[in-house]
């Protein structure tokens, strides 16, 4: 159980770095960075399988009591969302790629921040699954509203500088890809949380603005 948690941990730390990098990757347009990114994207997998192979190995020789089962199955589902987010990080890199040779028409403030939200997020998340501590699950309302109102501040900008300027249409493309990459993170980051919730609990909450007012499902 110890092994498997620090490879989630460890899986987590991957995840999180690699999406940042390939956000500063994108705003430097830098192969070298895209590169690191690459591998780290690589590695991210492959503690994916080896998590996934861990989980199955301790249910079968060890036949966990309920909640180590819980725990279990939770770390495996986790590790798919963290790969999830390390694929983000991938393909966002691979758009620093492809941008080669084109240049910024305007400074990044949106996706950088969009980002950090996205990190802020996820590390909530982790220390909630990890830790135990859902001290701070109900931030990640907050968060998520801040993320919103950048998102919408991001394309209203976009917009107003294709009204005025030309041949900005692919990187115009660029930042709203890279800007749903941030917002999708951070939706991972939720379902996690929710996962966290259940694992120290037992109970299934449904975190988000969506869901703001419904009652927990109770126990599964």
């Amino acid at each position: 159980m110890q092994e498997i948690k620090a490879r989630v941990y460890r899986m987590y730390e991957l995840a999180s770095y690699a999406f940042l990098r390939s956000i500063e990757a994108f705003k430097e347009l830098n192969p070298e960075i895209v590169h690191e990114v690459e591998r780290m994207s690589d590695e991210i997998e492959e503690l994916g399988i080896k998590i996934e192979d861990n989980v199955f190995e301790t249910i079968v020789r060890r036949q966990p009591v309920a909640s180590d089962l819980r725990a279990l199955a939770s770390y495996n589902f986790v590790s798919l969302h963290l790969y999830r987010i390390g694929r983000y990080a991938y393909k966002v890199a691979r758009i620093a790629d492809l941008a080669s040779g084109l240049k910024h028409y305007k400074e990044l403030e949106s996706i950088p921040l969009m980002a950090s939200i996205a990190k802020a997020t996820l590390d909530i998340a982790m220390r909630a699954l990890l830790e135990g501590d859902l001290s701070e699950i109900d931030k990640l309302e907050e968060l998520e509203a801040k993320s919103d109102k950048e998102t919408v501040a991001m394309f209203e900008e976009i917009i107003e500088y294709l009204k005025k300027m030309s041949g900005i249409t692919t990187m115009s493309m660029y930042y709203i890809i890279v800007g749903r990459y941030c917002e999708r993170a951070a939706d991972h980051s939720f379902s996690i949380a929710e996962r966290a919730i259940y694992v120290h609990t037992g109970k299934r909450r449904k975190l988000g603005l969506a869901y703001k007012g419904q009652a927990d499902t109770g126990p599964h």
